[in-house]
């Protein structure tokens, strides 16, 4: 019955979500909204306060830099396999490194450890954060556009509230002013304050993921290929990462956290840079794949470690 009670609200909200996409219950404009509330402000607050209270030391900063380099080596194998995948095989390698944190894999780890331990999952995505704003974006726009636009990516960064809320939560922490919030005497209400915002955030993000799942028979095959690529290679790259980290971390929290988020698909923000329609079609449907292959993930971690 644990698992149940895990994993049922998970999947009860994806397929609401899928729901109102079929059924066309939910406009994609108010969709949209929804997904704006969950990302730009729920979200934030959720990742200032995980981050502002959690434990900043050597072993943090060893995590920050395996976890980029196991991007720059996805993103460098995803380059090496396009042959594999044929004519959209150019963005191939924008879907085999980045994980996609915010949407997917903070609302499933909430969902097995709770947002006490979010700080876990919260420090491997700084890495992701820091290499998709920089490397990841300055790539893929130079796929789509053939050059790089400085001023374009540094509009994403600013506009880009999670980022925000990943500074924010890390400056509070290492300076450990929002510790010492949390234990005085309005502790209290800022406790009650980050409750009520944050509560709602993984059902939102689950519902609009759910909204979102999409397969084209078009490009399926192509889409197909490029999912296995990328298990196979995060469940390789997964095995090097535990091989280093395993000295260093022995929390059962922050091992979910580094199994869970391996399995997390790609950043669903890729298909905004393809331009043509096919490659639009082929990087939305290998993301949905892996949707679904990140929620048998979820599914068995759930059951295992429940």
């Amino acid at each position: 019955m644990e698992v149940l009670s895990i994993v049922l609200p998970v999947f009860v909200m994806l397929a609401l979500g899928m729901t109102c996409s079929r059924m066309k219950l939910i406009s994609r404009e108010g969709m949209d909204g929804i997904k704006l509330l969950a990302t730009n402000i729920m979200l934030p607050v959720v990742l200032v306060d995980a981050l502002g209270t959690a434990e900043y030391n050597a072993t943090t900063l060893l995590i920050l830099i395996v976890m980029f380099v196991q991007l720059l080596i996805a993103l460098g194998a995803g380059y090496l396999f396009r042959p594999l995948v044929g004519g959209s095989g150019k963005y191939l390698p924008f879907l085999t490194a980045s994980f996609e944190g915010g949407m997917m894999g903070y609302p499933l780890y909430m969902a097995i450890c709770g947002t006490a331990m979010l700080s876990n999952i919260a420090t491997l995505d700084m890495a992701n954060c820091i290499f998709t704003f920089t490397v990841y974006l300055a790539l893929i726009t130079a796929t789509g556009k053939g050059k790089n636009s400085g001023r374009e990516l540094l509009n994403t960064v600013l506009h880009a509230p999670a980022m925000y809320g990943v500074a924010i939560g890390m400056i509070l922490g290492v300076t450990g002013i929002l510790p010492k919030v949390a234990a005085s005497s309005v502790g209290g209400i800022y406790s009650a304050l980050v409750s009520m915002i944050t509560t709602p955030v993984s059902a939102l993000i689950l519902l609009c993921v759910g909204y979102d799942l999409q397969l084209d028979r078009r490009v399926l095959t192509a889409a197909g290929k490029s999912a296995a690529i990328r298990l196979v290679l995060q469940a390789v790259l997964l095995a090097g990462v535990w091989l280093i980290l395993s000295r260093f971390v022995t929390e059962r929290e922050m091992f979910i956290a580094i199994v869970l988020y391996a399995f997390m698909p790609p950043c669903f923000m890729s298909p905004l840079y393809a331009v043509d329609e096919r490659d639009k079609a082929y990087t939305s449907t290998t993301i949905s794949l892996y949707t679904l292959i990140s929620i048998a993930a979820f599914t068995v971690l759930t059951v295992v470690f429940s």
